[in-house]
């Protein structure tokens, strides 16, 4: 395998070649790499943000006001986080915005690749926009935030098991008036008055259709959009480096 993928190693060292050939052919796309600077004033890898000029401007002429932000496992020998902003174009398919290798998926990494996308895509302080997770509440404030309703319900479903849970917990989450939320909510309190605080306390305005803006014609519940991305860059997610910037940037 190392013969066939060389050492890891040598990949890294070309991240610096590869940033500046992605910058001379793409002009006007970002690339910006991270290090970590030891005592001894060597450098390693830390994390790496990408997005191309063609894929940031043609989003902002034809995208809907919805980004997916989601983290995926690396599965190579280099082990890491893909951090990736997915969109949806005017058919409602997959549009991959910018991506990001991170050590770790926290706060702080989270932070640095909103503020890049942001940037990119003038995004301002998120007003009219609707977008995922934690971390948008500093980086974009008036952003609409959205929480998964599929990883709700596997959270839900842990403590309240059941295809009945699972029923009402859907039909709740894909009410389009609040009324109609209220009656589901209230079948769910009359089953189980602890489950029903256990959704109430998961900021339910954030994953029922009743509460979404309309402008953003997008009526998704869950971040499926971003989940089918990291299905189809599975094997991507297997290779070295910059083998999987490639796959990311040119497939």
């Amino acid at each position: 395998m190392t013969i066939i993928d060389g050492k890891l190693t040598k990949h890294y060292v070309r991240v610096w070649d590869y940033c500046h050939e992605l910058l001379r052919s793409n002009p006007g796309s970002t690339v910006q790499v991270g290090v970590t600077v030891n005592p001894d004033q060597t450098t390693y890898f830390h994390k790496m943000y990408l997005c191309f000029k063609a894929i940031k401007e043609g989003w902002k002429i034809e995208r809907r006001r919805v980004i997916g932000l989601d983290g995926s496992l690396l599965k190579g020998t280099c082990k890491g986080e893909l951090l990736t902003a997915i969109g949806r174009d005017a058919s409602n398919q997959v549009y991959a915005i910018a991506w990001a290798v991170v050590d770790i998926e926290n706060k702080a990494n989270g932070k640095w690749f909103l503020e890049l996308l942001t940037e990119d895509l003038n995004l301002l302080d998120g007003g009219g926009f609707t977008g995922l997770p934690e971390a948008t509440k500093e980086v974009l404030p008036n952003v609409e935030r959205r929480q998964c309703a599929r990883h709700i319900c596997v959270n839900f479903r842990k403590t309240y098991t059941g295809m009945e849970f699972n029923n009402m917990f859907w039909a709740a989450s894909f009410s389009t008036v609040e009324s109609e939320f209220l009656r589901k909510m209230d079948d769910i309190k009359e089953v189980n008055p602890n489950a029903y605080e256990n959704l109430l306390a998961r900021h339910p305005h954030t994953w029922y259709r009743a509460f979404f803006r309309t402008d953003v014609a997008c009526e998704a519940v869950e971040n499926g959009i971003a989940e089918c991305f990291n299905a189809i860059i599975l094997d991507a997610r297997k290779k070295p480096l910059l083998e999987m910037f490639e796959k990311l940037g040119y497939t």
